[in-house]
């Protein structure tokens, strides 16, 4: 039996990156995955790939995200499983969310709006289903860049903060109903969309971390696997740094090791 046997899973943002890996891996461990995603023709080769099914997603538009999980419960009766994955990231977000002076209300709108907002709206609208259900497990893309500050990536990583707050309300709100909510902030993750933008961050963020690799999509994948599943029981409202350490490690004993 796999560790999610028999769960309806569902991916935000599931057409690529982080999103494909978290599918790839749930299906392989038993769940039945929907990939949501705007790029339904991408979705749908990651779902013919795992045996699941695509359905259409647009995170700023609250009528496709009740739509999509109404689509989701009407076909399987049930969701236990939600990766809050679907994020503003790219060329277009990070090259133009700077600093507070130079950033943006646009900008901010636009993070807000798709990082925050669509997960309140998902977990609004699939809640009463879990709940009816007997409990589920939500977990939700937050970031190390919602731990601390930086010169740049304003209204991202304020955003991320705010989903770190939102799980907590969600599972002080509702974990008596047996819904546990939680949340991954990841480092730097070697997607193709990354390597597209930034070839060199990569290589890079390697003197920032306390691991021999930057991170893979896999590594995110296996922390949602096991935050959806029952080894996680008595977790919950927490956030998890899946970040090779980088969080851990100074910069300024960084440039001292470096100097000797």
């Amino acid at each position: 039996m796999g560790r999610v046997e028999g769960r309806i899973a569902l991916v935000t943002g599931g057409a690529a990156g982080i999103g494909r890996a978290t599918a790839r891996t749930l299906a392989r461990e038993g769940a039945s995955v929907v990939v949501a995603d705007i790029d339904l023709d991408r979705a749908k080769v990651v779902a013919e790939e795992i045996g699941g099914e695509a359905l259409h997603f647009d995170a700023t538009d609250a009528e496709s995200i009740e739509a999509l999980v109404a689509a989701v419960v009407d076909r399987h009766g049930r969701i236990d499983v939600i990766h809050n994955n679907a994020a503003l990231v790219g060329p277009d977000a990070w090259f133009t969310d700077g600093s507070v002076i130079d950033t943006s209300l646009e900008m901010w709108d636009r993070a807000f709006a798709t990082n925050v907002r669509s997960i309140f709206l998902m977990c609004k609208f699939a809640l009463p289903h879990m709940v009816r259900n007997g409990g589920g497990s939500i977990i939700n893309m937050a970031s190390v860049g919602g731990l601390r500050g930086s010169p740049a990536l304003t209204a991202y990583g304020t955003t991320k903060a705010a989903v770190v707050g939102l799980t907590r309300f969600v599972a002080a709100q509702h974990g008596k109903d047996g819904v546990r909510c939680n949340a991954i902030a990841p480092g730097v993750i070697r997607t193709q969309q990354l390597l597209d933008a930034v070839p060199e961050l990569p290589v890079r963020a390697l003197e920032g971390v306390a691991s021999p690799r930057v991170g893979e999509p896999e590594d995110i994948a296996n922390m949602v696997l096991f935050l959806a599943s029952d080894e996680s029981a008595f977790v919950n409202g927490e956030t998890y740094r899946v970040d090779g350490g980088a969080m851990a490690t100074a910069p300024a004993n960084r440039t001292l090791e470096t100097q000797k």
